[in-house]
């Protein structure tokens, strides 16, 4: 074949290969950028996070800059590796952009700016400069914590008790509450309706510090957070400690089935029942918890005082601190929070106040077990039931028929464990019971305040 012929064929190839070349490196496709809708900007910043995706030439440059009422100005400029030739690396077509968000240092006053986002891709497109895509982002910079206003004045409060406390905000909150040291617990709004207006029930745990710190607490959805010493007086109380003889007999009846049944490690009696009142008790305590800080009911389902169980002697006292002894001997302390209350063998349970059922079903040491969520953060627990005669999910009125007495779980006999918990705090039901201190320490605190 002559030599011109080979010379044709050469170019000819050489020509279909740069059509292809130039075909691919053409693309049209800009840079994918990826981001959340808005930036809420605090007084703590925020980082700004960014996806930038291009599967056919690879990202090239990004450009990142904020518009607000000082005009614009550049925040981030990036260059990725590639060139004309090639595009960008296989391994680099998706990439993750983030930047350090802090009004103090932008100097951006209180409003809205836009953040503006444009990045360009290896293709050969627009004069070899590359596909381009932008990105506005809204901005709403909120550098000013919550204003708190104290409603309910000084407020007395038993160590184990309850109280309520009322206060005013001026904005809506993302989250609020009263933090008594290390516990929050959270607002509701109002009974009033009063925009704004928020109430959280308390308590001040048994085993906390000699002298907690009470403080309403309040963030907004930009994360900055306002705090306010909240006048709370609190009485000490002296709990009682007590000893309870058990037998080898309970443990092989009673505790020794609870905990196979949780699977506990097996040992000596002594070893059986420390792990099912320690371990087991733990593990219940914290479903019990979990129950009730799952979605709780915002409004209030209770009205007055509480209700003992009708016809029950109260066999126990609140938060008592309960050593156990084996042969003379201590083997496991726990304390007991609620009271037992006796009454004939199978006596009907009735519902304290008015609530939701949030659990109705075996909870180890408390046997069949119902809880009760009244709202406003406020809970019931009644245990060691022999049956239950409603489902979680239902509503209930006070005096409803919840199940019948028994001795399930780590229980000596017929009886019904009541507890009430404020928050994730068991608190003296006694104060619930009392008609006088109910209208004196919470529905007064419930009512329209007077400006």
């Amino acid at each position: 074949m002559k030599r011109g012929v080979w010379f044709a064929i050469a170019i000819l190839l050489g020509l279909v290969v740069l059509g292809v070349l130039a075909g691919e490196r053409f693309e049209g496709s800009a840079p994918r950028l990826v981001s959340a809708p808005k930036i809420l900007l605090g007084a703590g910043g925020a980082r700004f996070s960014l996806e930038i995706e291009d599967l056919d030439s690879g990202p090239r440059s990004l450009h990142v800059r904020l518009l607000d009422q000082a005009g614009s100005r550049t925040l981030a400029e990036e260059s990725y590796p590639g060139d004309l030739l090639k595009g960008g690396a296989v391994g680099e077509r998706h990439r993750l952009f983030e930047l350090e968000l802090d009004p103090a240092v932008l100097r951006v006053p209180d409003g809205t700016a836009t953040l503006v986002v444009s990045a360009r891709d290896w293709s050969w497109r627009d004069g070899l400069a590359g596909n381009r895509s932008e990105l506005s982002i809204p901005v709403l910079i909120d550098t000013r914590p919550p204003r708190v206003e104290l409603v309910s004045g000084l407020t007395y409060v038993y160590r184990g008790g309850s109280a309520a406390a009322v206060y005013r905000l001026d904005e809506t909150p993302a989250s609020d509450g009263i933090q008594v040291d290390d516990l929050f617990y959270r607002g509701f709004p109002h009974p009033s309706g009063e925009e704004n207006l928020r109430v959280a029930l308390f308590a001040v745990p048994v085993e906390g510090p000699p002298s907690p710190s009470v403080r309403v607490v309040a963030s907004d959805a930009a994360g900055n957070a306002a705090s306010q010493r909240f006048p709370a007086r609190v009485q000490d109380r002296v709990f009682q400690e007590g000893e309870i003889e058990i037998g080898q007999s309970f443990i092989e009846r009673v505790a020794g089935p609870l905990g196979a049944a949780a699977e506990l490690p097996a040992g000596s009696p002594g070893e059986t029942f420390r792990a099912v009142n320690e371990t087991l008790r733990a593990r219940n305590e914290a479903t019990i918890r979990e129950q009730v800080a799952a979605a709780p009911l915002e409004a209030r389902r209770w009205k007055g005082a509480f209700q003992q169980l009708p016809g029950s002697a109260v066999m126990s006292r609140f938060a008592e601190l309960r050593s156990y002894l084996l042969d003379g001997r201590p083997i496991s302390r726990a304390r007991h929070y609620g009271f037992d209350l006796a009454s004939t063998a199978q006596a009907p349970i009735s519902a304290a106040a008015a609530g939701r059922v949030i659990y109705a079903d075996d909870l180890g040491i408390y046997g069949l077990c119902v809880l009760i969520d009244h709202g406003m953060g406020l809970a019931s627990v009644y245990g060691h039931l022999s049956s239950i005669a409603v489902e979680a999910g239902e509503d209930v009125s006070q005096g409803s028929v919840l199940g019948r007495s028994g001795e399930t779980g780590l229980a000596g006999g017929d009886h019904l464990h009541f507890a009430l918990l404020v928050g994730d705090t068991y608190v003296n039901p006694l104060e619930w019971w009392d008609p006088k201190w109910v209208r004196s320490h919470i529905e007064v605190r419930l009512r329209r305040p007077k400006r």
